[in-house]
C-alpha cells in the first residue's frame, strides 16, 4: 500500500487521521492474466489504482474490431468515468494483460470519504480534477502526433509497457495496424 500512499501524498498534504480514513476504505485486489476487470453492459461502481501489471481498456467498433482506448500502467488511478460518476452501463471492457495487483475504491466509499469533511472532499476533488486534466492533455498531445511520434513517445515515457504489452494492443492504442507498427519498429532499429 506504500505506492498508493505515495500517490495520494503527491496531491498534497493530508492529516494522518484523514489519510488513514481514506486508506481504510480501499480494498486490495488481483487479477490473473486474461481475467476481466470490467465487462460490457456492466455499471462500473469502482475506481482503481494499479499497483502492478497492465490493463487493456477497449471497446468494439461497428465491425466488431477491438479498439484500444487505454493501456493502464502501474502507479495510475483509473475508472470508466461515465459508469462511475453517472451509473451508466458501459460498452467497454477491461482485461488484465499480465497478472495485476490493484486497489479498489467503491463508489459508496468514495461518497463516504467526500462527505466526511471539507478537507477530504477537497482532496478527492483535487485528485479527480487532475486525473481528468491529465486525460485531456494526453488526448490533445496524442492527436497532434503522427503514429511514429506516438510510438517514440511511448518508448520514452513507458518503456516497460512496450516490453510487456502485445504489439497488436500497442498498435491499436496509437491508432495504427500491427503491420505498420512492425515497419516503424524496424525503421527505428535501423536508425
Amino acid at each position: 500500500m506504500q505506492m498508493l500512499y505515495e500517490y495520494f501524498r503527491s496531491f498534497g498534504a493530508l492529516s494522518q487521521p484523514d489519510m488513514e480514513f481514506l486508506l481504510s476504505h480501499i480494498k486490495k485486489g488481483k487479477l490473473n492474466k486474461g481475467e476481466k476487470l470490467i465487462r460490457a453492459n456492466q455499471t462500473v461502481g469502482s475506481c482503481y489504482f494499479l499497483e502492478e501489471g497492465f490493463l487493456h481498456y477497449y471497446t468494439h467498433n461497428d465491425l466488431g474490431d477491438r479498439i484500444t482506448l487505454k493501456v493502464i500502467s502501474p502507479n495510475y488511478c483509473w475508472t470508466e468515468i461515465e459508469g462511475f460518476f453517472y451509473q451508466k452501463p458501459t460498452f467497454d471492457e477491461c482485461v488484465a494483460l499480465t497478472d495485476v495487483r490493484f486497489y479498489e475504491l467503491k463508489k459508496t466509499d468514495y461518497l463516504a470519504i467526500k462527505s466526511k469533511n471539507i478537507e477530504l472532499s477537497n482532496f478527492i476533488q483535487n485528485i479527480t480534477e487532475q486525473i481528468l486534466s491529465a486525460k485531456v492533455v494526453e488526448e490533445k498531445k496524442k492527436s497532434s502526433m503522427t503514429v511514429e511520434e506516438r510510438y517514440v513517445d511511448l518508448l520514452h515515457t513507458h518503456p516497460e509497457l512496450v516490453q510487456e504489452v502485445p504489439v497488436h494492443v500497442i498498435a491499436s492504442w496509437i491508432g495504427t495496424s500491427r503491420e505498420t507498427l512492425h515497419r516503424i519498429r524496424r525503421r527505428l532499429r535501423v536508425a
